[in-house]
Order: structure tokens, then C-alpha cells, then sequence
């Protein structure tokens, strides 16, 4: 039987062989000619390769020559290895040269099943737009011209230019901040910066936009230090390690501990020397926070606690250089009149009138005995008896600068005038002490006018205020006359010496007031009112001693000025005067002559004694008894008469 069938066969093919070779079978048995891509399958001699008898074209045929898509079926990966069917069911063949054998060209094709989904802009863009790879040549590996659709790589960055510039895979995930509506991140981001970054964003950054640290968009490599995207105000003075004092939470809200490798590292290793005792607690200004400052070389006690950061360190926080002297920060009121002696040796952080020298013992012995008042508050704690000036009385009162003018503490004179003004513009000298002391006020002064002075205090005067004699602050006087005080109501008749008249109980004069010596005013003169020899109306007497100021000289100034010689104040006449105290004796008939019988015109001193000078009208020249005679008539004549002659 076995050998029957098998003669048969051989018959068969042999018939089959011959009739081909008579006839064009193919044409008999071709459906149509194949795809351009299958092209090089064409002829009946090549059909098994994708036909299998009584199986129609099982995929097995298809998966052995289309290996990249069973290598991706195998893997579960893509189009192909999510839908069922076989691959005859979308890609048929001998239907033309020209025919699209992939079927898109024809058919609604859901790209979701591609295991990416179309979405947005993506589902109005044309296929070639993204898929612009070639196709290779199965039996060749030669690139063709159609291109594949097969492994075409979903990841953004393919088709779009990356801004950020990242290779790391984490960052070539746009769809995390982004998504296919729109370029512009989306309001919610998806990416987790904690989780899948080594910087987790914790305070103040959490807040942050993201181009304000990444500002060129490129998300990595990016360095994690602060100064990379903050800018150091303290100039790298404390290195890189920014969180050894400063959090995120904000940017005054320091670290509450910053170590002993912020002291060791980028501080001094000296200890500030500060008056007092160092501050036990951390500082919690407003502008430090909980900063610890006493890790520090440089512990805040006193004021110092409350001051700003930028108060000392000014608008960049750092490393002082000169941070143990208080010129560093401080502006020296004395300008260097104490150096170099430090400032601790009399201020405290306390407060910088608060000094520490405190007063000796003796000196506060002495306040107390003296009564003196308590020193003032701008000045507590400092003995200024140290400095060689004492403060007493209302000295104690006053402020520093009343007498520091600008700081100024050496250099000052102790004498009054180097912080008063003097007063009395030097007239007195600078013993202001003779006369005031700081014990009682500036006008209660201590002088005795009759001990200190040259014009003694009496009287009236004692009455009197110092202004009503010194006006103008004049208090030192070349004329001591009382003229220089009180106005002369005698207009200088009488000269400056008032004391002759007036005394300093009264103006009321005197007793004795008129009399001067050898001229003294008596009799009628008593009961004349004064004005009618001191008019105040009329000019000052020449001669105020003399008769002649008041009375007019009869002699007409031919006698001597003293009247008294002759007159004297009960009454004008009769007179004391006798007429032989002249050398010129009346005797005779001139004993009854008027004056003026021989003083003619009131001329009385001066005159001839020869009888001549009167009787030379009586005197004959021409009679014989005359001729030769001499001129002194008493030779020859009596005075009681002319005649008889002398014998």
C-alpha cells in the first residue's frame, strides 16, 4: 500500500513538473502580486515562506522574518503585544505594489493601545511628525525608504529640544511638570523634589518658584550650596556651610546651635575682655533669633543684647577684625584723649554712663559731712575726685557734656572760665572762688566788700544791690568818687569830694559841711537858702572858695581874694581892715576922707604913698618956696592941714 501511495506521488510530480513547464502556471494559482516591502517574495516557489499548507499564513511565518516585532511580543512591549488576532487580520498582502501592507493609511487606528496614549496637541499632529525612522530591509538589513512605526521611543525629548539640558533619566520625565496641552508647567506639579532630588525643600523654600534657583532651566547638575543661588553677605567669612548658623525657615532665624566648629573654624580664638559677667543665655533679639553669640569670641552682656546684628556688623555679617576693641563699632567721644587705655577701665555694657570706678571712701566721707548732693545719674559710679577736680555743690548736678563739650575729657583747664563764661569778661582776673562758690548759686556770692575792696561798704550802700553801682557788669572802678554812682546835682561846683558835704547815711548834709579849712561860712551865710549860692541852673562857680563866687568884688581885684581879712559874716561893713596895715597910715584930715577920694575906680592895691599921687593939682611948682624942694610934702606939712607950714 505504502509503496502504491508512493508511486502516485512521483507520477503527480512529475506530471505537475511537465505541465509547468508547458504552461504559466503561476497565472493559474497567483492571487495578486505582492507589497512593494514583500516584493522580493514574489513567485510560487517562494509561497511557504509565509503560507503553510492547510494553515493559511500562521504568524509563525510572519514572526520569523519580522523578527524586531517577536523580539517585542516576547517582551511584552508596544502595539504588537497588546491586541489579539492574527497578523493577517490587519496586514494583507497581494493586493498590489502600492499597497499600504501596515493598513494605518486605512483604518482608525487607536494609539492608546500602543501603550501611549494621544492626548492635547499630540492627537493634531500628523504620524511623520514623530515617526521619522526608517524601515530596514529584512533580507538586505539595508535602510529603506519607508519608515517604521515599530520602537519608536515615547520620551519627550525625541522630538522636542530639551531646555533643561539634563541627561540624568529623572529629569527627561517632562510629563511631571508639564503636560501635552500646553508647554507651561502645569499648576500642580507631579515631580517630587524631596523624593527624587538629594535637596529636599523644607521652610521657605517650599514657596520658591523654580527658575528662581534654576534659573537657566537646567535642572541638573546643580550645586546644593547656598551661595549658588543665594548671594553670601558675608563675603565666604564663614565658608559654605550656611546651615551651621542659618535654617530655611528664614533667613534671620539662625541655627539655635551652631557648634564648636563655627568657634574654632572661622573665629577668633581669643576671648573678648567685657565688663561684667558673661551672658548666660543665648540671645533672642528680633534680629538674631536664637543665635547663640556667646559661642563666640565675643559674648553679648549688657546692651549689647538688645543691638541688631547690623548695628555692629554692618549690611554684611562677618568676621570682625577689631572686635575686642569698642572702637570697632564705636565712635570714641574722647578722640583718643585716653589712649591707649581701654574702655572697659571705665564703661561697662551696661550702659555707657554706667562707669566702674565707684567713689573712694574718703570721698564719700566727705560728701556727707559736707552735705553735698548726691551724684547725678549721667555720672554714677565715677569718682571725679580722681581727676584732681572735686565735683561739689551744684557741680555734682550737671551732665558730662556740659563740660566735655564734644567728648572732650583731658585737656581741660579746672579754672572756671574753661567751662563758664566769665562774666565780669576778665575785669576781676580767675579767682572766681574769692567771690562764688558751686555750694550755693552764681549771684549768692561770698565777698566782703570791705575786706576785698578799696571802697568801703557803709550806710545807705549796704542797701544796695551790686547791679546799682556795677551796671553793665563793670565791676572794677579806676574813680572811687561818688560821682561815678550818683549824678551831681551840683554839676561840678563843689568838685568830686562830696564826702565834704554829704555822708553815706544820707544825702542830708553834714554838720561843718561848709567848712574847708581856713575858709569857713558863718554868720549871715547860715540863714541863706542854698540855691542862692548854688543855683543848680547856673554854670559851676570858678572860684568856689573865694568871696568873689558869690559876691562881686568891690576892689574890683585889687586887694587879695581874702575878704575875711577885712570883712567878716555878720555884715559887710563895718570892716576889720586899718589903713596903717598898708604902711600908709590915715592920720590928720585924711582920717575923714571916703575911700574913694583917693582910690579913685575902686583901686586899691598898687598905689603911690607920695603925697603927689593925690594932690599934684594942689602942688604950685612955680612958688619960690617950691623951686628945688623934694616931693615928700610931710618935710614942709601937716596931714591935718596944708597950712600952717613947717617952720
Amino acid at each position: 500500500m505504502k509503496k502504491t501511495l508512493t508511486t502516485i506521488g512521483v507520477f503527480l510530480f512529475f506530471l505537475c513538473t511537465n505541465a509547468y513547464a508547458q504552461f504559466d502556471f503561476t497565472k493559474w494559482v497567483n492571487p495578486g502580486p505582492l507589497s512593494s516591502p514583500h516584493s522580493t517574495l514574489e513567485g510560487i516557489k517562494n509561497c511557504t515562506q509565509c503560507h503553510s499548507t492547510a494553515k493559511g499564513v500562521p504568524d509563525e511565518k510572519c514572526l520569523n522574518c519580522h523578527k524586531e516585532i517577536s523580539q517585542r511580543i516576547n517582551q511584552r512591549r508596544g502595539y504588537h503585544s497588546r491586541i489579539s488576532g492574527t497578523c493577517v487580520s490587519c496586514h494583507s498582502e497581494h493586493k498590489g505594489v502600492e499597497y499600504d501592507v501596515t493598513g494605518l493609511s486605512r483604518m482608525q487606528f487607536d494609539h492608546t493601545e500602543t501603550g501611549w496614549p494621544l492626548t492635547g496637541k499630540h492627537n493634531k499632529i500628523d504620524c511623520p511628525k514623530c515617526h521619522t525612522k526608517l524601515r530596514k530591509n529584512i533580507m538586505t538589513g539595508q535602510l529603506g525608504r519607508r519608515r517604521t512605526y515599530l520602537g519608536n521611543n515615547s520620551s519627550c525629548v525625541v522630538c522636542h529640544k530639551s531646555p533643561h539640558k539634563n541627561k540624568k533619566q529623572t529629569f527627561q520625565q517632562c510629563y511631571k511638570c508639564h503636560d501635552t496641552s500646553a508647554w507651561e508647567q502645569r499648576n500642580q506639579s507631579n515631580f517630587n523634589h524631596d523624593k527624587e532630588t538629594s535637596f529636599a525643600l523644607t521652610g521657605s523654600h517650599k514657596s520658591v518658584d523654580c527658575l528662581k534657583c534654576h534659573t537657566t532651566k537646567i535642572w541638573s547638575p546643580m550645586s546644593m550650596q547656598c551661595v549658588s543661588c543665594h548671594k553670601d553677605p558675608h563675603n565666604d567669612q564663614f565658608g559654605k556651610t550656611c546651615e551651621t548658623c542659618h535654617n530655611t525657615q528664614n533667613w534671620k532665624g539662625v541655627s539655635s546651635a551652631m557648634g564648636s566648629k563655627l568657634q574654632s573654624k572661622n573665629l577668633p580664638k581669643t576671648s573678648a575682655k567685657v565688663g561684667g559677667n558673661l551672658a548666660k543665655n543665648s540671645t533672642t533679639t528680633k534680629s538674631n533669633a536664637v543665635f547663640d553669640h556667646n559661642q563666640t569670641a565675643f559674648p553679648l552682656v549688657g546692651k549689647h543684647k538688645s543691638v541688631a546684628c547690623k548695628t555692629c556688623h554692618g549690611p554684611v555679617i562677618g568676621k570682625m577684625k577689631n572686635f575686642q576693641d569698642c572702637s570697632g563699632c564705636h565712635a570714641d567721644p574722647h578722640k583718643g584723649a585716653f589712649a591707649p587705655k581701654a574702655c572697659s577701665s571705665c564703661h561697662t555694657p551696661e550702659g555707657f554712663k554706667t562707669v566702674t570706678n565707684t567713689p573712694s571712701a574718703s570721698t564719700q566721707k566727705e560728701n556727707l559731712s559736707s552735705k553735698k548732693q548726691a551724684p547725678s545719674q549721667s555720672m554714677s559710679g565715677f569718682d571725679h575726685a580722681t581727676t584732681g577736680f572735686p565735683l561739689a555743690g551744684r557741680h555734682q548736678a550737671v551732665t558730662c557734656e556740659n563740660c566735655h563739650v564734644g567728648g572732650k575729657f583731658k585737656g581741660i583747664g579746672r579754672s572756671c572760665n574753661s567751662c563758664h563764661n566769665d562774666f565780669h569778661k576778665g575785669e576781676l582776673g580767675m579767682e572766681c572762688e574769692r567771690c562764688h562758690s558751686p555750694m550755693i548759686g552764681f549771684n549768692d556770692i561770698e565777698f566782703n566788700h570791705n575786706r576785698q575792696a578799696r571802697f568801703r561798704i557803709d550806710g545807705a550802700h549796704t542797701k544796695n544791690a551790686c547791679n546799682q553801682c556795677h551796671w553793665n557788669n563793670k565791676y572794677k572802678f579806676g574813680d572811687f568818687s561818688c560821682s561815678t554812682c550818683h549824678r551831681d546835682v551840683h554839676k561840678g561846683s563843689f568838685g568830686p569830694n562830696c564826702d565834704k558835704c554829704h555822708t553815706t547815711s544820707g544825702f542830708v548834709m553834714s554838720e561843718g559841711f561848709h567848712e574847708f579849712g581856713s575858709f569857713r561860712i558863718t554868720g549871715v551865710h547860715d540863714k541863706i537858702d542854698c540855691v542862692t549860692c548854688h543855683n543848680p541852673k547856673k554854670p559851676a562857680r570858678a572860684r568856689p572858695m573865694e568871696c568873689a563866687s558869690c559876691h562881686k568884688d568891690p576892689h574890683m581885684g585889687s586887694l587879695s581874694q581874702e575878704c575875711s581879712s577885712c570883712h567878716g559874716q555878720i555884715a559887710w561893713m563895718p570892716t576889720t581892715f586899718r589903713h596903717n596895715q598898708t604902711g600908709f597910715e590915715l592920720s590928720g584930715a585924711h582920717r575923714f576922707l571916703s575911700c574913694d577920694r583917693c582910690h579913685a575906680n575902686r583901686i586899691f592895691g598898687g598905689l603911690s604913698s607920695e603925697c603927689i599921687f593925690c594932690h599934684s593939682k594942689d602942688f604950685n611948682a612955680s612958688l619960690p618956696q617950691h623951686v628945688g624942694a623934694t616931693t615928700t610934702c610931710n618935710t614942709c606939712h601937716f596931714t591935718f592941714g596944708f597950712r600952717p607950714a613947717k617952720k
